[in-house]
């Protein structure tokens, strides 16, 4: 049963700016006159923006209306008995006069590792900051690849970069650069419904996540950032205007990603002096024979991590205590982005430099 005087609107209190206390006294269009648990009295224009709402059971079905919505896609808790899609399709037909658009009921956004998403816990992540860490060409593909009735694991963390791995991957097959590969169903069509506008006239520019992740921590300036990616052959000499948006909104949604969600293994500083380290005899000798391959080796990020590995064997020093040595010199730790690439990013001039210190 509904209260005396009940209204299908929620009042905004002028004076407390609640939606949930304000009751009407007297309706009669446009105003209503009303008393707010606060205390307050006062009239509103249901015309004005800023009066109140439509209660949610009957503002979905006026939007229907009023957007001309004809398919509408919404998760299983409003599909259930008397929820509000059964309440939605009566108010439609009797009350707006229009028909109930087709629909497809679909399964929640979990969090991985933590389940369902709940802010009141502290285990939801909002569409906003998803919208600050990848475009959202990548969540819409993120939802297109799946089917409705099954939910779907976002992982804001090292998953993210294999989302976005895989979003590349498809956007090259569908431009031809690339065959498809098995399992890729429906890959035209996936792929044009995640493009929030229209489809690109050509393959957009394509810098991986986990290198943008490694040269950002090596330097914010955008000059900077370019001149690295077109030493590392991950962008062309000249970027037409198009690819220079994508790949600046690129950049800045891994910036945030690092500062947000990025686990702290992927994390680094590069050292602007050589930092304390001792050395062994074996390592000394390791930093030697590097020390000439890499002066002259195709300063690219495959040759360099082959001389890695040849260097190693020559001195009969495992691989792991070799990379060691070098993130060392460079990051103050054991640890780092993969070795090869991370080099590249750098002048060679500089790792040779940083080599040399370290082995006076």
């Amino acid at each position: 049963s509904l209260p005396r005087n009940w209204i299908p609107f929620n009042i905004l209190c002028e004076k407390c700016r609640r939606l949930t206390t304000a009751k009407p006294v007297l309706y009669e269009y446009p105003h209503i006159e009303y008393t707010c648990e606060c205390g307050y009295e006062g009239e509103i224009d249901i015309r004005k923006n800023v009066s109140g709402k439509l209660p949610w059971r009957i503002d979905w079905p006026a939007r229907w209306k009023m957007l001309g919505v004809t398919f509408e896609p919404f998760g299983k808790d409003h599909a259930a008995a008397g929820s509000s899609w059964d309440t939605g399709k009566v108010i439609a037909k009797k009350v707006f006069d229009y028909p109930p658009p087709h629909y497809v009921v679909y399964e929640f956004i979990q969090l991985k590792g933590k389940g369902a998403m709940h802010s009141s816990k502290g285990t939801a992540i909002s569409a906003e900051e998803m919208l600050n860490m990848t475009p959202p060409e990548v969540l819409r593909f993120m939802i297109m690849k799946n089917k409705p009735s099954k939910h779907i694991d976002f992982d804001p963390g090292l998953g993210l970069l294999d989302l976005v791995d895989e979003y590349d991957e498809e956007e090259r097959v569908y431009f031809g650069v690339e065959e498809e590969k098995r399992g890729m169903k429906d890959l035209r069509r996936t792929y044009e419904l995640s493009q929030p506008h229209e489809i690109p006239e050509k393959l957009p520019v394509q810098v991986p996540y986990r290198h943008l992740a490694t040269v950002v921590q090596i330097t914010d300036e955008w000059e900077k950032i370019k001149s690295i990616l077109r030493r590392t052959r991950q962008i062309p000499e000249v970027l037409d205007e198009e690819d220079e948006k994508r790949l600046k909104r690129r950049v800045k949604h891994v910036i945030y990603w690092l500062h947000s969600f990025a686990p702290d293994r992927v994390k680094f500083e590069v050292q602007k002096k050589l930092p304390p380290v001792t050395l062994s005899s074996e390592q000394k000798k390791l930093l030697s024979v590097l020390k000439d391959v890499l002066a002259s080796v195709d300063w690219q990020a495959e040759e360099i991590h082959n001389a890695f590995y040849d260097a190693a064997e020559k001195v009969n020093m495992g691989s792991k205590t070799a990379f060691q040595t070098m993130y060392k010199l460079l990051l103050g730790q054991n640890h780092g982005p993969r070795l090869g690439y991370f080099l590249s990013t750098f002048d060679r001039e500089f790792i040779l430099k940083r080599i040399e210190e370290a082995i006076k």
